[in-house]
């Protein structure tokens, strides 16, 4: 067994989900078909594959209207955490301290097609660093996004944070101080930022369906398949290229100016 193994198995990693069904752009996104299967679910069986994750937890808030969100995961196995609908930081770490985690791999609900060897990459870098908080690169395609974050740096940006952006963006007040925490980005061998396969909107939702009912994928849809299947055909990736990345964090910074 290695040293970063070792490392891992002593502590209590734990992937937090964010989701909730009141979506601006599409609502009720992440209860939306996929191969059969809520959008969610297909999402929460793919984190299944990282072995790193010692515990799935999907933490959405206690508003009503996220019930069946709620309901629906359970049913498929999964625990569920509901804390403040617009703070999401704090829910982040109210779900991580009644977990006990030790390490938190953050997890956006409108990523179904996460690639979970891509996760498992980017904890191992996290913890053969020592690292309080790790990235990828926006050199990464749209839809494979996921976040490390140790439980201490996660419990000192919610006793610090203020501004409305850093507690609707978990990892925004980290990232913002790079002089205080030990950070690292993992990088791309490749400029895969054209890729988007992320759901945020209906055209989002079309790309994701046109490639997970691919029927020449059969088993698990690795990463460098998905960015093949959509060289190999323009028209669908093509269908949301126009969304800008990174849309609600841009709101969320100005309008933190704006206030």
């Amino acid at each position: 067994m290695t040293t970063a193994t070792t490392e891992i198995k002593s502590k209590k990693v734990i992937a937090i989900v964010q989701a909730r069904m009141g979506s601006a752009r599409l609502p009720g996104k992440v209860l939306k078909p996929i191969a059969g299967v809520p959008l969610i679910v297909f999402l929460l069986n793919r984190l299944k594959h990282v072995s790193s994750v010692d515990h799935i937890v999907l933490a959405t808030s206690r508003n009503s209207e996220n019930d069946d969100l709620a309901d629906t995961v359970k049913a498929a196995g999964f625990d569920v955490f509901r804390g403040d609908e617009d703070d999401v930081l704090r829910r982040f770490y109210d779900c991580a301290t009644l977990y006990q985690a030790s390490d938190i791999v953050r997890i956006t609900g409108d990523s179904p097609l996460l690639s979970p060897k891509l996760c498992e990459t980017l904890i191992q870098a996290y913890f053969n660093k020592q690292a309080d908080y790790a990235y990828l690169s926006e050199h990464f395609a749209e839809g494979v996004d996921c976040e490390v974050i140790s439980y201490a740096a996660l419990s000192h940006a919610h006793i610090t944070a203020s501004l409305a952006s850093e507690r609707e963006h978990v990892t925004l007040f980290v990232y913002q101080h790079k002089e205080s925490f030990n950070i690292i980005e993992l990088a791309n061998d490749s400029d895969d930022s054209g890729y988007r396969f992320t759901v945020d909107n209906q055209e989002d939702y079309q790309v994701v369906q046109a490639i997970v009912n691919n029927p020449a994928f059969t088993g698990a849809i690795e990463y460098s398949e998905i960015k093949q299947f959509l060289d190999d055909n323009l028209a669908i990736k093509q269908l949301n290229q126009h969304i800008v990345r990174n849309e609600g964090l841009i709101k969320s910074l100005k309008n933190d100016h704006i206030v």
